[in-house]
């Protein structure tokens, strides 16, 4: 029996010795495929690595250009604008320019009416300005413009007039220099 047993355990280990070559044959045959996966992965991953390399390329040189287009029309609008701004900025200046030379108010005269003025005179001195007037005056007919206001102010202040300063000053006292000017000017034409 011990022999037997002693050939069993033999022939067991004989077995299991021709199947350890299968076995590494079979993790031969798993490490190619597991080999061979990875070498097709490697081989996806640098295909894809390339690919995505070359969209990545493509999308900047394409992002590239439409900032360059951007950038462009940014300058022609911007060039615009300051061409625009500075023919209003210079329209602006010229009429400044205009407004300072000929300034805008305009002063509207009033048209003073020296025959109407003359009316509350013609009752002393004639309508014609050819009498003396209370008999005490010159005939104003025939005075010059000058001659004519200078007496009128004269009276005015004070400065002119003899004997008819008192009765002369209370009606020339209301009257502005516009009117005293229209004053003289109808009754040198008389």
């Amino acid at each position: 029996m011990k022999i037997v047993l002693a050939l069993a355990v033999t022939l067991l280990l004989i077995g299991c010795s021709e199947d350890t070559p299968t076995q590494t044959q079979a993790e031969k045959e798993i490490t190619q495929s597991i080999d061979k996966i990875a070498k097709v992965v490697k081989e996806e991953s640098v295909k894809i690595s390339k690919s995505v390399e070359k969209v990545t390329q493509e999308s900047v040189q394409t992002v590239s250009k439409k900032a360059e287009e951007v950038t462009q029309k940014t300058k022609e609008v911007t060039k615009k604008v300051l061409t625009e701004t500075k023919e209003v900025a210079q329209k602006t200046v010229v009429a400044i320019d205009k407004a300072l030379e000929e300034p805008k108010i305009v002063e509207e005269k009033v048209s003073i009416d020296g025959k109407a003025l003359f009316a509350k005179c013609s009752s002393c001195h004639g309508v014609n300005a050819d009498k003396k007037a209370l008999n005490k005056s010159q005939s104003i007919k025939g005075w010059s413009v000058t001659k004519l206001t200078t007496a009128i102010n004269g009276y005015k202040d004070g400065s002119y007039g003899g004997s008819m300063k008192g009765v002369m000053k209370p009606q020339i006292n209301k009257l502005s220099d516009d009117e005293i000017k229209a004053l003289a000017e109808y009754i040198s034409k008389l």
